[in-house]
């Protein structure tokens, strides 16, 4: 049994700020309060005994900043995170660097509804490559983080990938979203085993929703 670790980066957007649609094309660094995100993921993960034997995280700033400091905070190497073109955030076409508001402005308030709510696929909007490649890769890295006898592994990346990894895992029905500095843990078991366990945890609550896990 392995237990995935997952870790959303931490806020690339000051306080007051107007939040934007920001994926592959925007490489944004952290905020205070994002470095403030990644610092608490470690000592969570530090508190519940789970130091990742191996860490990958997505090429942009604010993933791999995310996945440095947080292994700094939980007395691990940082220089053990690798760094996974798959893991690159979706590429959000026309919606990227747009406010929700001017998304919905724009016309596309039904397809932003319906991603939110049900996490559809959004033809309109110009993403330039497929749900099933995202999956198809997700599923990849997954995978490539079982093995046996377990050791705890940390993938640190985006809301929008994490979405469609659970969806994979539990159904496009499955649409929660998980917000900046969260977490969530997938666990893996023999050959093909996949379950969530947990999703959408902040620091404070990760290391009692996880006892017993290991």
């Amino acid at each position: 049994m392995t237990l995935l670790i997952l870790a959303r980066h931490g806020n690339t957007f000051e306080a007051g700020e107007e939040a934007r649609w920001v994926g592959a094309r925007s490489d944004l660094p952290l905020t205070a309060k994002g470095r403030e995100q990644a610092a608490a993921i470690g000592a969570a993960l530090r508190e519940a005994g789970l130091i990742p034997a191996r860490t990958v995280a997505g090429p942009l700033k604010r993933t791999r900043e995310t996945a440095t400091i947080a292994l700094e905070a939980a007395g691990a190497a940082p220089a053990s995170v690798v760094i996974d073109e798959r893991l690159r955030e979706i590429d959000y076409g026309a919606w990227e660097g747009k406010s929700t508001a001017e998304i919905r402005q724009a016309g596309d308030g039904d397809a932003l509804a319906a991603w939110e709510q049900e996490s559809a696929w959004p033809t309109s909007a110009g993403w330039p490559s497929s749900r099933e490649t995202y999956v198809r890769n997700l599923l990849a890295v997954m995978e490539s983080l079982r093995e046996e006898p377990a050791a705890p592994a940390l993938l640190v990346s985006s809301n929008g990938l994490f979405r469609l990894l659970a969806n994979a895992i539990a159904g496009e029905s499955f649409a929660s979203k998980m917000a900046t500095g969260r977490l969530a843990v997938i666990r893996l078991s023999g050959a093909d085993g996949v379950e969530i366990k947990g999703w959408n945890l902040t620091a404070e609550d990760f290391p009692n929703r996880v006892k017993g896990l290991t």
